[in-house]
């Protein structure tokens, strides 16, 4: 949460004290979604945050290739590539080819692929109710303060990975 003093400092407006306690809220957040993630990934016994979110886009995209589950994904072809390799490996995804396409490797879903892309779909559709009943506390213009505040932290972070890279 360093970072996040880094990018926003004290820019007045807000009390020191306020922007203090933000900023303490926030690495709360991020500590909390931590031990989250820690429990997920004891729901899904040695697949990895990166390998479930794979699953879940060969589950959700027709046709699915490492092109297509890539660019949902944000990543290189390189990476799921290696993903998918270990997704074969524990026998969570098969691949196949269509008769009229020999070059193209194409994945679907094991029943147990199926099973963790079910499990991941309950775990989003949770979070997203909780946060939603969050979000249903503030007006209109409470939920536009707050999402213009994180549009700015995702366009720091965004700005700072694409230098790093």
């Amino acid at each position: 949460m360093l970072l996040l003093y880094c990018f926003y400092g004290n820019k007045g407006g807000f009390s020191i004290d306020n922007e203090t306690e933000i900023l303490r809220s926030l690495t709360r957040i991020q500590e909390r979604s931590d031990v989250i993630e820690h429990h997920r990934e004891e729901i899904f016994a040695g697949i990895s945050l990166a390998e479930a979110h794979c699953i879940d886009k060969i589950g959700s995209i027709e046709c699915a290739n490492v092109t297509r589950v890539a660019a949902q994904m944000g990543m290189t072809r390189g990476a799921i590539s290696k993903i998918s390799k270990k997704l074969l490996t524990k026998n969570l995804i098969e691949s196949y080819q269509k008769p009229e396409n020999n070059k193209e490797i194409y994945f679907c879903l094991t029943e147990q692929g199926l099973k963790v892309y079910r499990e991941h779909k309950k775990c989003h559709a949770q979070a997203h109710a909780e946060k939603l009943a969050i979000l249903s506390k503030y007006n209109e213009a409470e939920q536009a303060i707050i999402l213009r505040f994180l549009h700015d932290i995702n366009q720091k972070y965004d700005k700072k990975l694409n230098e790093e890279v």
